[in-house]
């Protein structure tokens, strides 16, 4: 898409959704105006895809994880497919994951792809865009919270629309909050994964296995400002020994070595 044209549309859709005038408050944000709008300002510029091959195996896998935390969220959870040359995927407020082609072509099989849609899925029922976005409502202009906007599409995969140490930060945000709302995604995505009783966790650090020979250890733009890929892996095998009740079942068997599609 053209980048310069997509920030202008969802400027204006922060017009549009008045985000700039609303009360402070989470309650006050109209999630799901956010998402109609960001869902037509793709759907207009042709980058949505609505014929890939892949959607097979994304709402096949995606319906779990959507059913998993249904009562979570009020919005439904869907999954879209987008245009895109590198592996991306974010997560908009009002409950619209997107992934693009790239991303499920490197992801080998369905447990890698289950732990990218946990990941974002965590997001949304987190709030995390959500909140940021809230939060500038108290300090912010409408551009601010259009450049918020812009960045669940410009910045990198896991977590894209957080992406608070990346040349598309508002004053004041860093890194390091990025990497810990990143790990928080990472945690609760693990646990959605094993709620759902058919997804290995283990998916999630196959996956960061999986990006890091592709794309180099630590280098890839999507990890820029967000934890290396090292240390996401070495949290996830943390968080599972330290819950050998929810996560003891699950172990690492390799299956990142086969394919899936």
């Amino acid at each position: 898409m053209e980048r310069t044209a997509f920030i202008r549309s969802l400027i204006a859709t922060a017009g549009v959704t008045q985000l700039a005038h609303a009360a402070p408050a989470l309650a006050a944000m109209d999630e799901a105006a956010v998402g109609r709008e960001v869902f037509a300002t793709l759907r207009e510029d042709g980058d949505l895809l609505f014929d890939s091959v892949y959607y097979e195996h994304l709402n096949e896998i995606g319906s779990v994880i959507s059913d998993t935390v249904r009562s979570r969220y009020p919005h439904p959870i869907r999954y879209y497919i987008v245009r895109g040359d590198n592996a991306n995927a974010f997560s908009v407020p009002g409950g619209n994951i997107y992934v693009n082609e790239p991303l499920l072509r490197i992801a080998k099989n369905k447990d890698e792809l289950a732990g990218v849609l946990a990941h974002e899925t965590g997001h949304m029922v987190l709030h995390h865009v959500a909140q940021h976005m809230s939060a500038l409502q108290k300090k912010s202009t409408i551009a601010s919270i259009g450049s918020i906007l812009a960045q669940i599409v410009l910045g990198p995969l896991a977590g894209a629309a957080i992406d608070y140490g990346s040349q598309y930060a508002v004053a004041g945000s860093d890194a390091a909050q990025s990497r810990h709302i990143e790990a928080q995604a990472d945690e609760e995505g693990a646990r959605i994964m094993a709620a759902t009783g058919q997804f290995n966790p283990w998916g999630m650090v196959w996956f960061f296995q999986t990006m890091s020979e592709t794309y180099g250890p630590g280098t890839n733009f999507w990890l820029r400002s967000h934890p290396l890929d090292n240390a996401r892996i070495s949290d996830l095998e943390n968080q599972f020994k330290a819950n050998p009740a929810v996560f003891g079942k699950y172990v690492d068997t390799k299956q990142k070595d086969v394919a899936y599609w």
